[in-house]
This record gives structure tokens, C-alpha cells and sequence, in this order.
């Protein structure tokens, strides 16, 4: 680079001072040969003298620029090299230029790190090969999982009051029971009216029942009491308990 300058500068130019500047501040003894290298540095010295004229004279200004090309690396040459064609060069205008050659490389880094950042998204997890196919995440569980099942009906663990099984048949037992005795008393006693019968809780797994009282196998008006299936077996206890002719075996699996 600064040897085509100095071919094409050998006038006033600033590339052309410049260079020899260069030289001069740049030089460096090779070997022991003292005199070569004194007699080189004299060269050097002759052609910047003779670029340098009273009406031209050397400036701080050409030291500085020297100075500058000199401590920058050669791919920031070219942002320069036309301004070394012209003459009367400031060092300010020449930082400028590095600067504004700085702004510019700044500004292309980001371009190409966007564009970058856009044709390669980010990779998807990689999925568990330990699982199955279809085979998913189980949720976290809820404050209604993390209670304990317990059923004081059968003393067991695995259901709570609400699913078992064993309370479903029992309220139906108690149900054809309480059926088959009143059909039984309205044949033995039509000619009398008959007795008022008590009020009986029934209780479905999961909801709300319904209390009724049993002067007709049709006849629902009685008054309503909610009952859940938590308290359905001692409400079936205490509604069987006076009755001699309940059922033997609700009575004995209460």
C-alpha cells in the first residue's frame, strides 16, 4: 500500500510526506551493519526534504497523520487512501474518517448478528426418549389430591366414603327393605288407616338426597333434608336402630 504511494506521490501530497515519514520513524537496523542502516535512514531523509518546500512547509499535522497510519491495522488503510491524495491535510480530518469508518463496522456487526440470530431460531428441547409415545406430563397435583382417602366403612385406603361401593348397596338393600315392609303392612291392615311411617334419608354417592316421609310409595311432599353420603350410614343406623323387624344383614354391616 505505501509503496504505491510512494510511486504515485513523489509531489507535495500528504500520502507522499507521509510515507517517508513513515520511514524514517519506522525503521529498524537489520543486522550488525550500522553504516547500511544509517545510509538507508539518509535516503529516506533526502526524499521527504525534497517534498518539503517554504511555500509547503512540514507540519505537526504530517507527523501526527504518520503517527496514526502507522498504529492502525492495514484492512483500515482504505478508508484513508483517498485523502492521502490530496494536499494540506488535517489530522482532524483524518480521525473523522476513523471514526466514521468505526461507526460503519459497528453498525454491520449488529445487521449480521440479527440476520444471524433470525436464520438460526433457537433448537426445540430434544423429547424424552424414556417415554412412551402419547404418553405426557402428568399435571401438578391439586390441594384435593393431596388429601388422604379414607372409607370408615370398609377400612380401607384406596377410596374415601363418597366412591364405595359397599355404601351404594347398602342404601339400596335398606331401600327394597323399607319397601317390601310397607307393602307388607298395607296388605295386613287395609281395613285400618295405616301408621305413619318415619322419615326415612336416602343418600347418593357424590350429591345431595333427598329426606321424604312414606304415607304413599307416590306421595313426595314431605319436607326435604340434605344428607351427604359422608353421614348416609349412621343416618341409615339411627332410622333402623328402633325397628325389630329391620333388615339382619344392614344391621349387621352397620
Amino acid at each position: 500500500m505505501w509503496n504505491a504511494l510512494s510511486r504515485a506521490h513523489q509531489d507535495c501530497s500528504t500520502g507522499g510526506r507521509v510515507y517517508w515519514i513513515r520511514k524514517l520513524v519506522n525503521a529498524r537496523m537489520e543486522g550488525e551493519d550500522i553504516n547500511s542502516h544509517i545510509e538507508s535512514l539518509a535516503k529516506s531523509h533526502e526524499r521527504l526534504n525534497s517534498l518539503v518546500t517554504p511555500e509547503k512547509p512540514l507540519t505537526p499535522d504530517d507527523v501526527h497523520i504518520a503517527a496514526l497510519t502507522s498504529s492502525i491495522p492495514p484492512d483500515w488503510i482504505h478508508c484513508i487512501s483517498a485523502l492521502m491524495n490530496q494536499e494540506g491535510v488535517k489530522a482532524e480530518t483524518i480521525v473523522s474518517c476513523l471514526k466514521n469508518e468505526a461507526i460503519r463496522r459497528e453498525s454491520q456487526g449488529d445487521i449480521i448478528s440479527v440476520s444471524s440470530t433470525k436464520t438460526n431460531p433457537s433448537k426445540p428441547k430434544p423429547p424424552n426418549h424414556h417415554s412412551r409415545p402419547g404418553q405426557y406430563s402428568k399435571a401438578a397435583p391439586t390441594e384435593n389430591d393431596k388429601k388422604p382417602r379414607r372409607c370408615p366403612l370398609c377400612n380401607s385406603d384406596t377410596h374415601d366414603l363418597n366412591r364405595c361401593r359397599n355404601t351404594k348397596q347398602l342404601i339400596a338393600d335398606h331401600k327394597a327393605a323399607q319397601q317390601a315392609r310397607r307393602e307388607k303392612e298395607q296388605g295386613t291392615t287395609s281395613s285400618a288407616p295405616a301408621a305413619r311411617a318415619g322419615r326415612t334419608s336416602a343418600a347418593t354417592l357424590g350429591q345431595s338426597s333427598t329426606s321424604y316421609d312414606e304415607d304413599e310409595q307416590s306421595d313426595y311432599s314431605g319436607s326435604y333434608t340434605e344428607v351427604t353420603a359422608g353421614n348416609a350410614v349412621a343416618s341409615l343406623s339411627s332410622t333402623l336402630g328402633p325397628k325389630g323387624s329391620g333388615d339382619a344383614n344392614l344391621d349387621s354391616a352397620l
